[in-house]
This record gives C-alpha cells, sequence and structure tokens, in this order.
C-alpha cells in the first residue's frame, strides 16, 4: 500500500517545487518597490518640491507606498534600471479613468465618493487637470486660484459673467464654488441633491414661498427664466418681456374694461402682473381668482 502511493506523493513534492520556483522567478520579474530617495537620484528637482507639499508633508518614513513618489508612480525598481517611460505610471500616458483611479485609491471619501459620476469625469477630465501634485500652489495645489481655474475650460461661461446683468462673481463677492461641487453634485456638479431651485433659495430665499397662488417655474426650476451666470436682460432673464413670457402664455390684445391703462407706456408684462413669482393675495381681476398674479 505504501508503495503505490510514494509515486502519487513524489509527483506531487515536484509540482509544488516547480510552482514555488516558477513564482519565485515572476516575483524577480515583478517591479519593486525601492523607495522616494531612489528616484531622486534623477528627479531631485521635483524631490525636493514635493517634500513641501500636502502629500509630500504625509510621508511615512516606514513604509514606501504611503505618499510617496511610488504610491502613485507605482514600484520603481525595474523604471530605474531601464529607464523607459512604460516601466513606470506616467501620469501624461495614462486615461483620465486612470489618474482618477490611482487618486481614489486613497481619496474615496464622501467628498470624493460620487466623482466617478460627475460630469466633469464623463468629459475626461482627470484630478491632475485641476491639480498640481508635485509643487505646492496655495490651497489644495490648484493650478489656478480661484475662479480662473474654472474659466480655463469654461470661457462660455466667463463670457457670461461680464453681460450687464450677472450673478457678483467677478466682483469677488460670489464664486464658482457657491453653487458647484467640482467634485461631485447632480446635473452641471451643483451643490444640490434636489430641485435646482432649492439652491438659487439659499439666497433668493423671498421667492420661495410657499404661496397661495404659484408661478409654475418657480416650483419646477427657475433657469426656465433666468440664466445665472449672465445676460443682456435685467434680472437675469433669457429674454425681455413680453418674449419670455410668450414662450408659455398666450398674448391678450384686448385690456379689460374696468381696468386703467392710462400713462402705461410699455408692453411689459410685468407692468400689470408684477407678483410674478407667486402671490397670497387674490388678483384684482373678476376672473381668473389669484392666478393672474396681479398683487
Amino acid at each position: 500500500m505504501k508503495v503505490r502511493w510514494l509515486p502519487i506523493l513524489l509527483a506531487f513534492m515536484v509540482f509544488f517545487a516547480a510552482s514555488s520556483l516558477t513564482l519565485k522567478a515572476q516575483e524577480k520579474d515583478m517591479p519593486q518597490y525601492v523607495g522616494s530617495e531612489a528616484c531622486a537620484d534623477c528627479h531631485e528637482e521635483i524631490y525636493d518640491s514635493f517634500k513641501f507639499t500636502a502629500h509630500g508633508m504625509l510621508t511615512n518614513t516606514n513604509s514606501k507606498e504611503f505618499a510617496s513618489c511610488e504610491s502613485c508612480h507605482g514600484p520603481g525598481s525595474i523604471h530605474i534600471e531601464t529607464n523607459e517611460v512604460k516601466d513606470i505610471y506616467s501620469f501624461r500616458k495614462l486615461s483620465p479613468e486612470k489618474v482618477s483611479s490611482i487618486c481614489l485609491k486613497c481619496h474615496l471619501d464622501t467628498d470624493f465618493a460620487d466623482w466617478p459620476h460627475t460630469e466633469h469625469f464623463k468629459n475626461g477630465v482627470s484630478c491632475t487637470a485641476c491639480h498640481k501634485i508635485h509643487t505646492k500652489r496655495g490651497n489644495y495645489g490648484l493650478k489656478k486660484e480661484g475662479d480662473k481655474l474654472c474659466y480655463s475650460c469654461h470661457m462660455d461661461i466667463k463670457a457670461k459673467f461680464n453681460l450687464p446683468s450677472h450673478h457678483p462673481v467677478k466682483e469677488n463677492k460670489m464664486s464658482c464654488l457657491d453653487c458647484h461641487n467640482p467634485h461631485g453634485g447632480e446635473e452641471y456638479n451643483l451643490k444640490t441633491s434636489e430641485r435646482k431651485n432649492d439652491l438659487c433659495f439659499k439666497c433668493h430665499a423671498d421667492k420661495q414661498g410657499p404661496f397661495t397662488y404659484e408661478h409654475a417655474p418657480v416650483v419646477e426650476d427657475c433657469t426656465i427664466c433666468h440664466d445665472p451666470h449672465g445676460t443682456l436682460v435685467n434680472n437675469l432673464l433669457k429674454k425681455t418681456e413680453p418674449f419670455l413670457c410668450l414662450q408659455c402664455h398666450h398674448v391678450h390684445f384686448q385690456i379689460r374694461e374696468h381696468l386703467d391703462v392710462r400713462g402705461i407706456a410699455s408692453s411689459a408684462c410685468t407692468h400689470c402682473h408684477p407678483a410674478i413669482h407667486g402671490t397670497d393675495f387674490p388678483s384684482t381681476l373678476k376672473t381668473n381668482g389669484g392666478s393672474a398674479l396681479t398683487r
């Protein structure tokens, strides 16, 4: 019985020995962590500046993988031997998705968990499009300060802030980040998970209501009538009156007999319907209840 099992036992021993040798050979071919000091031999300038960045100051000398060059660029032993870019993670060669995945290894907290679902990510924007990792640049290593960074891509929005009616961004009373979260948010990376209007009402609470007599756009979406970035028309309106109103409402050419229209020289709808955002008071008209929003 023992003799019969002996060949099988020997076969298993040979198999495991061969597997062990194969694994050791594969490990020898795999890149190993060598430490940031080894990188400094060629990248001295980057190494010196990196030490004073937020990442560099987190470096743990007991771990080559944590907040060091190789925590982002991968183990560097083979790259040191070959000096080939293909043997290291070069962010210039990586796709935006790969760059973001490397950053999210550490930054996958509640503030950045939605990054893969953002408009920026979907349009091929990576973390390094806005952040400079190797040098210390103001807050969060941003390549440019404040709204200037946003304008690097959103030139059309910058132009709107120069129109006659605009939110006071260029006056430094507001910033893009007051409404937008570049790392998350729903449509347009807005800082609201509900309606767009809820974001507007944080500043324009007097327009929120609830009102007894409501105007549908106020309930649905402020941007039906307003462009938040800027327009040629007063009050950020997309069009002048009455053309804005006529997108939804039919025109009436006849004025009711009991209304005194003397002295009205304009065709603006709000001359007669001033409570355009809603009201709790009945209209002065005999019909329509309070829906005419005349006061």
